[in-house]
C-alpha cells in the first residue's frame, strides 16, 4: 500500500529499531533541522548546512551541478514518499562511497539515470544518515517537485492545440535551468556579500526590518503625495462615497504613513479610524492628525499588522470589527514588496462579515509587448566611434533583472491584455503566486511598410478599482502606458537580444504562460518565468503552428 502524508515519517526507522537516528520525535521542531547537502562528501564534519531543504537542494544545484528534483519521483505518484526515501538513501550511498570524487554531483547525476528506483527493497529504507532533516521533510520534497514540474511543463489542457517537438521542449528546459542556475549563483554571491551587513548594533537585518525601515525616510511619502493620480483617486473615492461607506463607520488603515487616507475616511464621517504603521513615520503623523483636528477620530497605532492582531494590540473592543479597510498596498507589478497578505490577514481577522470591505476592492494585472532597441543602436555610433561590439554585454544586463521604467505609448507594438483580477474581498495567499496564459497580438498601423513587429520587452502594468456594490460612486485608475504615469510607471521585462526576441508578423500572436511569484528567500521581491511561442493560429483547425519558442526568466528586487 502506498504511504500516506501521516505515514510516511514512522517508517523511515522501521528496518532499523536499534537506530539511534529514529525519526519518531521530530513532529514541531521543523525550526531545528539542518540539512545536509546530498553531495556533502563530510557527513560527519558538513561545512554546509542549511535551514530549509530548497536553500540545501539550491546548494547542490549551483555547487555541484546536481539537480535533485530532476531524479524525484513525479510529484503525483502515489508511491512518492517510498521512492522519495530510496532516492534519498541512493544518494546518500554513492556520495559515501565516493568521497575523494571531485565531480561528485554530475558522476552521482549518472548514476541515478541508469539507477532504477525499487521500494521492495527494504534495505534502501534504513537511513544513511543519521537524523536526515531531507528524509523529515517529505511534504516539502513533495510541494517543491510540484512547484518544479508547474514551472517548466506546459498546461496540457490550456495548449493542447499546440504540440511542442520533444526537441523543443528539451532546449526550453535546458534553457530555462541553465539561466535559473545564472540567477541562483548571482543570488548566493549577493547573499554572501550582503552576510557581513548589519544595522549598526552588530544585528543583521531581515527582510521585513529593511522594508518598513524604508519607509521612515520623508521622500517616499512626499513621492506618493505627489503622484496626483494615485492620491486624488483615494481622495475621490473615498469622498464620493462618504454617505455610504464611511459616516459612522469604523475604518482600518494599514500602512497608513502620514495617515492621509485616514485624514480622508474622517473628512468622510467615519466615526472610528484605527491607522497602522510600523516605521517611525507614526511619529510626524501624529502631530500631522492633531494639527488637522481628527485626533479623537483617528488613533495612530505603530506596529506589524500580524502581531497587532496576535496580541490584541489594536483599539477594538472584543468582537468589535472594522466597517472598511483602506491602504495603498501596491508596489511595482502591482505585487512587488508584497504588502497584501498583511492586509488581508485583518481582511480575514476583523473586517465585518458580509457588509465589511476592501477599498480599493479590485486589482487588475496587465500585460503588453514593446518595441525598444534604442539601448542597443546606440551603441553603433558614439561620437563617430562604433562600439557595437557592447552591444552583447547590453543585451545580457537588461534582461537580468526586471526593470521599473515609464514606458512610451509610441512604443507599445501590441495588445494589452488581462493576467490576473484579484477580487480583493475574496482572494487568497496562494492566488499571489500565479501561471496563467497569455496572447498577445500585433498592432500595425497603416504606416507600417515592414509587416515586422519586434517585442523587445514585456510591459506588465496594474489597473485598481473603487467600485463596491451598492457604493454611491465607483472611481478606478490605471498604470498603463496608456494613461498618465505614476510613480508605479510600467514593470519591464527584457528578453535578451543575445538569444533573439519574438518578431511577429502579421497573422502571427505571441502566446505562452507567464507565471510571477515571491522569491523564495527574500517573499518582498518577485520571480517571473514566462514560457513563450510566435506562431500562427488557424481557425479551421483550431491548431497552431509554432516558429519560434523561447522561455524568460527575471526578477524584480529592492
Amino acid at each position: 500500500m502506498p504511504l500516506t502524508k501521516n505515514e510516511k515519517d514512522c517508517t523511515m526507522s522501521q528496518s532499523d529499531d536499534d537506530d539511534d537516528g529514529s525519526f519518531s520525535d521530530f513532529e514541531g521542531e521543523e525550526e531545528l533541522l539542518s540539512f545536509v547537502p546530498l553531495c556533502c562528501q563530510d557527513t560527519a564534519s558538513p561545512t554546509n548546512v542549511f535551514p530549509s531543504l530548497a536553500e540545501a537542494l539550491q546548494y547542490d544545484l549551483i555547487q555541484n551541478n546536481f539537480d535533485f528534483l530532476a531524479f524525484c519521483p513525479n510529484a503525483s505518484s502515489e508511491e512518492f514518499f517510498e521512492e522519495a526515501i530510496v532516492r534519498i538513501n541512493q544518494c546518500r550511498q554513492f556520495v559515501k562511497n565516493h568521497q575523494e570524487e571531485k565531480n561528485v554531483g554530475e558522476i552521482l547525476a549518472e548514476y541515478l539515470s541508469g539507477q532504477p528506483v525499487s521500494i521492495d527493497d527494504e534495505s534502501l529504507f534504513r537511513p544513511v544518515l543519521q537524523d536526515d532533516a531531507i528524509l523529515m521533510s517529505l511534504d516539502d520534497l513533495e510541494a517543491l517537485k510540484r512547484e518544479q514540474d508547474a514551472a517548466l511543463s506546459t498546461n496540457n489542457d490550456q495548449v493542447s492545440a499546440s504540440p511542442s517537438s520533444a526537441t523543443g521542449e528539451l532546449k526550453m528546459r535546458i534553457e530555462a535551468l541553465e539561466e535559473q542556475l545564472t540567477r541562483a549563483k548571482s543570488c548566493i554571491a549577493n547573499l554572501t556579500k550582503e552576510d557581513g551587513k548589519s544595522d549598526g548594533n552588530g544585528e543583521k537585518q531581515d527582510n521585513d526590518t529593511y522594508y518598513f525601515s524604508s519607509y521612515s525616510h520623508a521622500s517616499i511619502h512626499q513621492t506618493m503625495l505627489q503622484d496626483k493620480i494615485r492620491t486624488e483617486a483615494y481622495q475621490n473615492a473615498i469622498m464620493a462615497n462618504s454617505k455610504s461607506l464611511f459616516e459612522g463607520k469604523t475604518v482600518l488603515d494599514i500602512g497608513s504613513g502620514t495617515c492621509v487616507l485616514s485624514i480622508f475616511a474622517a473628512k468622510a464621517g467615519a466615526r472610528k479610524v484605527i491607522a497602522v504603521d510600523n516605521s517611525d513615520i507614526v511619529r510626524e503623523a501624529r502631530e500631522i492628525v492633531n494639527a488637522s483636528g481628527f485626533g479623537d477620530i483617528i488613533t495612530i497605532v505603530a506596529g506589524k499588522m500580524e502581531t497587532l492582531l496576535e496580541t490584541n494590540g489594536l483599539p477594538l473592543e472584543p468582537g468589535e470589527t472594522v466597517d472598511v479597510i483602506v491602504s495603498e498596498w501596491m508596489g511595482y507589478a502591482l505585487l512587488f514588496e508584497t504588502m497584501l497578505p498583511s492586509v488581508m490577514v485583518a481582511r480575514d481577522s476583523i473586517m465585518t462579515p458580509s457588509s465589511g470591505t476592501m477599498f480599493p476592492n479590485r486589482s487588475t494585472i496587465y500585460l503588453e509587448g514593446s518595441t525598444d532597441n534604442d539601448h542597443l543602436n546606440y551603441w553603433d555610433d558614439v561620437y563617430q566611434i562604433d562600439m557595437s561590439v557592447m552591444k552583447q554585454r547590453v543585451g545580457n544586463e537588461l534582461c537580468k533583472d526586471a526593470s521599473v521604467e515609464v514606458v512610451p505609448m509610441k512604443k507599445i507594438a501590441t495588445d494589452r491584455v488581462e493576467l490576473v483580477t484579484l477580487d480583493l474581498n475574496k482572494c487568497t495567499d496562494n492566488q499571489l503566486d500565479f501561471d496563467v496564459p497569455f496572447q498577445l497580438n500585433p498592432v500595425f498601423t497603416s504606416e507600417d511598410t515592414t509587416a515586422c513587429c519586434r517585442i523587445d520587452k514585456l510591459v506588465v502594468s496594474f489597473d485598481i478599482d473603487f467600485d463596491v456594490p451598492n457604493a454611491d460612486k465607483a472611481v478606478n485608475f490605471s498604470t498603463g502606458c496608456q494613461s498618465q504615469p505614476t510613480h508605479w510607471k510600467q514593470t519591464t521585462l527584457w528578453f535578451n537580444s543575445n538569444k533573439g526576441v519574438p518578431t511577429l508578423k502579421k497573422g502571427q500572436v505571441l502566446r505562452g504562460h507567464f507565471n510571477m511569484e515571491r522569491n523564495k528567500v527574500n517573499p518582498r521581491d518577485m520571480d517571473f518565468c514566462v514560457r513563450w511561442e510566435v506562431g500562427t493560429e488557424h481557425e479551421e483547425d483550431s491548431q497552431f503552428t509554432c516558429e519560434t519558442e523561447g522561455i524568460l526568466l527575471t526578477k524584480l528586487t529592492a
